[in-house]
């Protein structure tokens, strides 16, 4: 199996007064909403820091490379305010040149590259305004994905969360309606509070998208879902796909704290469950780590636990 890194490549760096911290070596840019409304950015500086952007993922494969991993979650930050200015990235060669170049190197090195919106893409809500954001949002991510040539399959999943609770029908109606190069990409994800491994897979059965496993989240709020008796039709919704997965903890002491403290990722990893253990070392599914310590976790978690790559 690949052990995945989500977005950041950490280095330890030694402060003036001795003390060692842990930072973020990928350079990405943000780009602030109030800024870009005040007009403070002219569309010179919009295009650096998209092109800076696409240059850091250039920069971090060999580090991937040479220490052989074989997945990675792209961040959902590489161009900041692509709501209002994507045509800025889309209409610039350079940006397109050096997307495909990734998307070859990615491909070259055998690196699974997925992505993971964020909290507000809920195209369960209510509201259709957010539904509509919602796709956009999805769309950008496709567009990234098809610059880089990637194939328009969940192996390259675009994964969100349910969103709004009891909204099936509504998750299924939108399902239906995505473009191609979103729908045939996007998978779901499992929640503590909206939708457990047996609700999704009610949704998977009606319009066949994979199921990415967190079993952090599984841990945490189940509804008594047996894990091994759902594990398996998790598995089942990738068909003959490389199935993909989520890893973290809750930190050491927090496992009767309030909920939001609990829900928390770990810094490192300290177990794995069984049957999600058993599947890794088979080399069955590819598992994004979500500690907190990226890179330094995952590598730990190799020697830990007995795992090759």
């Amino acid at each position: 199996m690949s052990l995945g890194l989500c977005c950041q490549w950490i280095e330890p760096r030694t402060k003036r007064d001795g003390t060692t911290i842990y930072e973020n070596i990928i350079d990405e840019k943000l780009l602030q909403l109030g800024a870009y409304k005040n007009g403070k950015y002219t569309r010179e500086r919009i295009l650096e820091t998209y092109r800076g952007n696409v240059k850091e993922i250039l920069r971090i494969i060999p580090r991937l490379n040479e220490c052989n991993i074989k997945s990675f979650r792209l961040s959902s930050g590489l161009f900041p305010l692509f709501e209002f200015c994507g045509d800025i990235a889309k209409n610039d060669e350079q940006i397109k040149t050096d997307l495909a170049l990734a998307g070859r190197q990615f491909k070259e090195s055998g690196i699974r590259v997925t992505c993971h919106p964020g909290q507000f893409c809920v195209i369960s809500s209510d509201k259709d305004s957010t539904v509509e954001n919602s796709i956009k949002e999805l769309a950008y991510h496709a567009w990234v994905f098809d610059t880089m040539g990637f194939e328009q399959t969940p192996y390259y999943a675009i994964n969100i969360h349910g969103g709004k609770a009891n909204r099936e029908d509504r998750i299924v109606e939108v399902f239906s309606s995505l473009p191609n190069n979103i729908k045939n990409r996007l998978t779901l994800e499992n929640d503590e509070r909206c939708y457990n491994v047996g609700q999704l897979l009610r949704i998977s059965r009606k319009i066949n998208v994979p199921i990415v496993f967190d079993s952090h989240h599984h841990i945490i709020s189940n509804d008594d879902q047996n894990f091994l008796e759902v594990f398996p039709y998790v598995l089942n919704t990738w068909g003959n796909i490389k199935p993909l997965q989520h890893l973290s903890n809750t930190e050491i002491g927090m496992e009767n704290a309030p909920y939001n403290q609990k829900r928390a990722h770990s810094q490192m990893i300290r177990y794995i469950p069984e049957e999600q253990l058993k599947l890794m070392l088979e080399d069955s599914v590819d598992v994004d780590i979500e500690a907190k310590m990226k890179n330094i976790a995952l590598l730990d978690i190799r020697e830990k636990f007995g795992i090759k790559n």
